[in-house]
């Protein structure tokens, strides 16, 4: 590990239980719903639930609830406790019957950045088990997003779109029947374009089959990228909307996400089609760099459209590349004036420890889906150790849902406020610059007043009453706290 890296090891499968993941959950009335009420603690764990409408049930040893959610929209609390050998702790979860869906920023892991084109039925049953093994289910990652390549050469004559005969011989049904089973959620991607980026066939002129067929599969989420179609805003809105208007009379939930990356301000339209999160960066690389697809360029861009982003509604700054460490297959390696798919290309070296570290620290107070896109069978103890930081995750999954603003970024740190539902805020420091800095501010200024209390969530211990934040950070190193709210608030 770094030096001056302050992150607590979590073991997702020891110790007393703890309830993660989202504390808010969107559904369309009268369609399925399949979601994990994610614990971590030491096996086995038993749920008990009380709250759950009529048509839904849970399983008491994974805490896995199925069904068909209400017809009416509502909101209906539910009661969630968990126990094992070691203790007990519950929460209650709000179940949301309407049309807004992602309340909360989705979790989950793509396929793009480790795998490309070479992605496949083998690859994603690996994958889902690798989520359920490495505790990223537990910790709340929650969908398991196929991107582009899973097609087959052509649609079929009815024009119904097909997986790939030799890569997906079973189809997408029975993937997503194998995704479901382990409590995880299958996204699918396509294009508003003829192709994709990487030349498969795209949805434009097929959006209502699209739609049809990917319900019929069992999909949750839908990526919907831009490559191969129009410049303009106007002809962009209008592809989008077609295929939001599809999935919204498709009969199932279904997550759409606007992938136009940025170009024609996505966040100024995107929500009123009904998507619940847009891209607004180009496509991230394995860079730390201050470039357009660095994360610190990338982050940069991001920030500044905090007042666009709320439940249900989210900036996308593209995945994490946490744990790629240089190894990616898309993201590590830059391609120069050639497609991606061919090698002419340079290759990355790869974040550190303590740039992943930031990475993910920028992307929790940015409220920002956080989809990991390295193999989590192969993660180092630290990578896996910031990935599932409950404390971290739990910022960005904060039902409230504002995304964090930028204080200031004096001399290359970068202070950043968000509010949480308790009443009290996330305060980030990341020390962006290639210098070590030494940072102190009094939280009268964050205006947070008094002496509350103060927890460092990467340390995952409490720090008492303060009344000032004093830091000393390494080159690329953040820390990240949560100021309780005022005594009486």
């Amino acid at each position: 590990m770094a030096p001056h890296l302050r992150l607590a090891p979590f073991r997702p499968h020891e110790g007393p239980p703890e309830l993660h993941g989202a504390a808010r959950v969107g559904v369309r009335p009268g369609t399925e719903l399949i979601h994990t009420l994610a614990a971590t603690g030491e096996r086995p764990l038993a749920f008990r639930v009380s709250g759950l409408p009529a048509g839904l049930s849970v399983d008491p040893e994974t805490g896995i609830v199925r069904g068909t959610a209400p017809a009416a929209p509502g909101t209906h609390p539910v009661h969630v406790a968990v126990g094992n050998r070691l203790g007990a702790t519950s929460a209650t979860v709000e179940l949301v019957v309407g049309d807004a869906l992602a309340l909360t920023p989705p979790l989950g892991w793509n396929s793009w950045n480790v795998y490309g084109e070479t992605v496949s039925a083998g690859v994603v049953a690996r994958i889902a088990d690798g989520m359920v093994a490495s505790g990223m289910r537990d910790a709340g990652y929650a969908y398991l997003n196929l991107d582009d390549f899973w097609h087959a050469p052509a649609r079929a004559a009815d024009g119904r779109p097909l997986a790939h005969p030799e890569r997906f011989p079973d189809g997408i049904a029975a993937l997503a029947e194998e995704v479901h089973a382990r409590g995880l959620k299958l996204g699918i991607y396509s294009d508003a374009g003829h192709l994709t980026c990487g030349g498969c066939y795209g949805g434009y002129g097929h959006e209502a089959i699209d739609a049809e067929t990917y319900a019929s599969w069992g999909v949750d989420l839908l990526k919907y990228d831009y490559c191969h179609a129009p410049v303009s805003r106007e002809a962009a809105v209008a592809r989008y909307r077609t295929m939001a208007d599809a999935l919204a009379g498709c009969g199932r939930s279904i997550v759409f996400n606007v992938c136009e990356w940025g170009l024609r301000r996505p966040w100024e339209w995107a929500p009123e089609l009904g998507a619940a999160y847009w891209r607004t960066t180009p496509d991230i690389f394995d860079s730390f760099s201050y470039t357009f697809w660095g994360v610190r360029g990338i982050a940069r861009r991001n920030q500044a459209l905090a007042e666009y982003a709320g439940p249900g509604r989210w900036n996308d700054p593209d995945m994490l590349v946490v744990g790629n460490r240089g190894r990616g297959r898309v993201a590590s390696n830059l391609p120069v004036g050639r497609p991606l798919h061919l090698p002419f290309s340079v290759h990355l070296r790869g974040l550190d420890d303590r740039q992943s570290h930031t990475h993910l620290s920028l992307w929790a107070m940015m409220a920002a889906p956080l989809l990991a896109s390295s193999d989590p069978t192969e993660l180092s103890d630290v990578d896996r150790d910031i990935l599932l930081n409950p404390e971290v995750l739990a910022i960005d999954q904060d039902p409230l849902g504002q995304q964090g603003r930028v204080v200031t970024r004096r001399r290359g740190v970068w202070v950043m406020r968000k509010p949480l539902a308790s009443g009290g805020a996330a305060i980030s420091f990341s020390n962006v610059s290639p210098f070590r800095a030494r940072r102190r501010l009094s939280l009268a200024s964050l205006g947070l007043a008094g002496r509350p209390d103060v927890r460092d969530a990467w340390a995952r211990e409490s720090l008492g009453p303060l009344d000032h934040l004093e830091v000393d950070l390494a080159r690329h190193e953040s820390r990240v706290f949560v100021v309780a709210p005022p005594a009486g608030g």
